[in-house]
């Protein structure tokens, strides 16, 4: 991973209070630079920031600026902007951001990436760094923008650069209180999930509001909300064991919890910005054993009867069978789609499984969702793989 310059150019920035919210005021335990470069940190390994315009801050903002520079671990770059292509002999990677922004997609640089326009108003070169940035800035309407820069050989010192828009919100319009502001665009966009089914966007996901902004307003790390869900549906798992109708419904509840604080994991880490590749893979990991575990658990009372309890086992290792299929498939489904430039579309999976599960538990069925659920994702399977090879048809007919 490489090292980068993050600059925030605060020239057109008047008012202190927004500046001090964006560094200092916290919405959901960070604050909104802290957001941008935790998100950095994810890509680049070593993160420096420069201010343009930090020359007008009060001794107090700057004394601020200082210990959260310790506190966060980065540091500020001494030179200015404009002295990177003639102080380094390679090139270097800049964030730059128009004004008080919120990263909300990071995109690294590639082959179609575009050289930054170097025209000034009256149509001469630029020979300023910062100027050039700008003009591309300006050109683009882009908040933020990711810049390769490339030092110059022609006595001009023009750098060469090339530059990729990213995705970003300017949070100076989002009202004079930008704590709640920003709240409100961060539920909002930890709400949308194009790939939901239908019960979590018909009922599960209603739930996961009710649980997800306090968990997140406490400060509980979405990975711990995860394990508390798998507790949920392990004590689940436990009550399906005994043969009775009661520890049934209990665990029916428990599942049902467990299903809801799963999603709610999500909600946590997008509004908290925690977002890692550790947290998907622990909730895909936890969710697969415990779903293979919930049909062992609610077969195996039925297996200990005679004369069907053999029966009762093979259809329950084929609807197991079928549910990790299903499971598998829909992690290849949701990619092959997003490859597509498909991404909102029809999707059913666990959401569905979760209810089926619930319900039945409740009224006292035990053979009943295991066959639903194995017929279910099944059919599921099919379904994905007739949608893909209509949206491969279609693909191909366009370039036909």
């Amino acid at each position: 991973m490489q090292s980068i310059i993050y600059a925030i150019d605060l020239d057109d920035v008047s008012d202190p209070q927004l500046v001090a919210d964006y560094f200092f005021a916290r919405a959901y335990g960070s604050s909104c630079f802290e957001r941008n470069l935790q998100l950095l940190r994810r890509t680049f390994q070593e993160v420096s920031v420069s201010i343009v315009g930090k020359e007008l801050f009060s001794s107090e903002t700057n004394e601020k600026l200082l210990l959260l520079a310790e506190k966060l671990n980065f540091s500020f770059v001494s030179r200015q902007l404009d002295q990177l292509p003639q102080g380094d002999k390679r090139s270097a990677i800049v964030i730059y951001q128009s004004g008080l922004a919120l990263l909300t997609k990071f995109t690294a640089l590639d082959t179609t990436d575009m050289e930054a326009p170097r025209k000034s108003d009256n149509g001469s070169e630029e020979s300023s760094l910062l100027q050039s940035i700008k003009a591309a800035c300006d050109h683009h309407g882009a908040e933020v923008l990711l810049c390769h820069v490339f030092p110059s050989h022609s006595e001009e010192r023009v750098p060469f650069i090339l530059y990729r828009p990213q995705e970003a919100v300017n949070i100076t319009s989002m009202g004079p209180d930008l704590v709640a502001g920003v709240k409100r665009h961060l539920e909002i966009r930890a709400s949308q999930r194009s790939m939901d089914g239908p019960v979590s966007r018909l009922i599960v996901r209603h739930l996961c509001h009710l649980a997800s902004k306090p968990l997140a307003a406490a400060g509980i790390h979405p990975n711990y909300v995860t394990l508390a869900g798998a507790l949920s549906a392990f004590c689940a798992v436990l009550l399906f064991l005994d043969g009775r109708a009661l520890p049934l419904a209990v665990g029916g509840v428990c599942w049902l919890i467990g299903g809801i604080l799963d999603e709610a994991d999500g909600e946590v880490a997008r509004l908290q910005g925690k977002e890692s590749t550790f947290g998907s893979w622990l909730d895909l990991t936890l969710d697969r054993v415990l779903d293979a575990a919930m049909l062992l658990a609610l077969a195996w009372p039925l297996t200990l009867h005679e004369p069907y309890g053999e029966q009762y086992l093979i259809i329950t290792l084929c609807a197991l069978v079928a549910v990790s299929a299903s499971s598998y498939t829909g992690l290849l489904y949701d990619s092959w789609m997003r490859s597509k430039d498909r991404h909102t579309y029809f999707r059913l999976g666990r959401d569905v499984r979760i209810l089926i599960i619930t319900l039945c538990a409740l009224f006292g069925f035990r053979m009943l969702p295991i066959v639903l659920c194995g017929v279910f994702a099944a059919t599921e399977i099919g379904r994905r793989f007739w949608v893909c090879w209509r949206v491969e048809r279609s693909v191909q007919g366009i370039y036909e």
